[in-house]
Formats: structure tokens, C-alpha cells, sequence
């Protein structure tokens, strides 16, 4: 039987995109790496004040869920633009471009996301990135 775990947010280290840096970076939670979890996937999320990120769509079956701790942000999610903050969940199906503008040009924007499962390769460009960089999805702060 699998063990649970425990992570803290702030003692796992940032990962910033190509040609993102000083624009958003991701905190991988859960996944398959530090839990041996294949069902779930949890991530941090802080896109900076005043930024936004160039926007994706995850092929099928990867849906992802979006939920919102701090700042609000514009989510611009097939063709409609929402305004969303502090305690907003949103669902994006899998196959549905979104992307984020962080509505503040000071406060950072935050979420978790979470995908069922692992994402395939090229599913997720930021998995997929932070994986070649690192040889693996979770890293702690040392």
C-alpha cells in the first residue's frame, strides 16, 4: 500500500519555463516522482504581477482544474475571457486553449492545478521542460 506525503510548498523549488523567467514559475506538489502517485497531479502556480502566460490546450484525456489562492487574473478559456480570483475553481476540458493575465501589476497570481493522472509526454510543455531540465518533476529548496 502506498504511503502518503507531505509537502511544503515553500521548501520546493520554482521552475521557470523557457522564456518564461520573471514571468511565471511552477512548484510540481504531487506526481508520480515524490508520491508514486500515477492518479493525480497537484502543481503550484505564480504567474508575477503585470505578466501573462502565452496560453495552451492539453490533448485529450488531460483535463485540468484551476484553483485560485491569491490575486486575480483574466482567464481567457475558449473564445471568453473570466475575470477570476481568491477562491474561484475552474475546470478546463481537455482540448480547450487557456491562458492567464495577471490583472495587477504588482500582486502575484496564484493556483494549484491539478490534472488527473501523469501528463503524457507533450501534454504539458512546463512538465515536459522541467523534467528535461532536471531529470525528474520535484525538486526541494537545499
Amino acid at each position: 500500500m502506498a504511503k502518503g506525503t507531505v509537502v511544503k510548498t515553500h521548501k520546493v523549488m520554482p521552475f521557470a519555463p523557457p522564456g518564461c523567467d520573471g514571468v511565471y514559475t511552477s512548484r510540481m506538489l504531487l506526481d508520480v516522482y515524490n508520491s508514486g502517485s500515477e492518479k493525480l497531479q497537484l502543481n503550484h502556480g505564480t504567474l508575477k504581477g503585470g505578466c501573462s502566460t502565452g496560453g495552451a490546450a492539453h490533448p485529450p484525456p488531460h483535463d485540468e482544474v484551476y484553483i485560485v489562492l491569491s490575486g486575480q487574473a483574466v482567464l481567457h478559456m475558449d473564445d471568453v475571457d473570466y475575470d477570476i480570483e481568491e477562491g474561484t475553481v475552474v475546470f478546463i476540458p481537455a482540448g480547450t486553449f487557456h491562458a492567464l493575465t495577471n490583472k495587477s501589476k504588482t500582486q502575484d497570481f496564484e493556483i494549484i492545478t491539478v490534472w488527473p493522472g501523469q501528463p503524457a509526454p507533450g501534454a504539458n510543455d512546463v512538465y515536459d521542460s522541467r523534467k528535461e531540465a532536471w531529470g525528474t518533476t520535484y525538486r526541494e529548496i537545499e
